[in-house]
């Protein structure tokens, strides 16, 4: 017994000096940005009624059939196919994936837009030669300007890069995920998709990075 439980603890211990050899990480590098989005827009709806107008707007459906939105948010592992990531719309009375954020002061009134865990490839950060994998989740604001207009804000919450990799978990290495400063990019997107969904079609054109 004393000599299996010798052997067992030393594969165990290779078995892990083998998977850290896979630890990794790689440098984080921006793309020329002088001038980002602004994305804010007011709108002429009531508050009430334009919350639950945007909501709607997040079906599955929606979402993988827009030409915006395909633009920037196209799955990482599935982009050879060109399959969309999907947002899901939540508010402080509909918590799944929200309840850290809704647990915060003056939340009450916004929306939780989740990811689901899908990652895309960011247009702003890079490493090297090739892009990084970006995920943030996004929180949709309504302030009310009138009786009859509301200011909409979209702002990232907790975006994340992947560079790299760490060792090691209970079944090896796992993602490296870095918290970055947001881009703009994909909370301007956002944006776009919900004002020509409400047939708003006086935004600026979105800006990018420079390549």
């Amino acid at each position: 017994m004393k000599i299996l439980r010798y052997y067992l603890t030393g594969a165990f211990f290779l078995f892990n000096l083998m998977t850290c050899w896979a630890q990794y990480q790689e440098p984080i590098q921006a793309r020329a940005f002088p001038e980002k989005n602004t994305p804010e827009h007011t709108f002429k709806f009531r508050p009430d009624k334009l919350k639950d107008t945007i909501i709607s707007l997040f079906t599955i459906e929606n979402q993988l059939k827009d030409s915006i939105l395909s633009e920037i948010f196209i799955d990482a592992l599935l982009k050879d196919r060109n399959f969309l990531c999907v947002f899901k719309a939540e508010t402080s009375k509909d918590i799944l994936f929200s309840k850290e954020y809704f647990s915060m002061p003056n939340t009450k009134n916004d929306i939780f837009l989740g990811t689901l865990g899908q990652l895309w490839f960011s247009m702003y950060y890079f490493s090297k030669d090739h892009p990084l994998e970006f995920i943030s989740n996004y929180i949709v604001k309504l302030d009310k300007a009138n009786d009859s207009m509301t200011k909409v804000i979209v702002e990232a919450y907790h975006p994340q890069v992947v560079n790299g990799m760490d060792c090691c978990g209970p079944h090896g290495p796992y993602s490296r995920y870095t918290p970055v400063a947001p881009t703009s990019i994909e909370e301007y997107t956002l944006l776009e998709f919900i004002a020509r969904k409400l047939g708003d079609t006086t935004l600026a054109p979105i800006k990018l990075p420079k390549d």
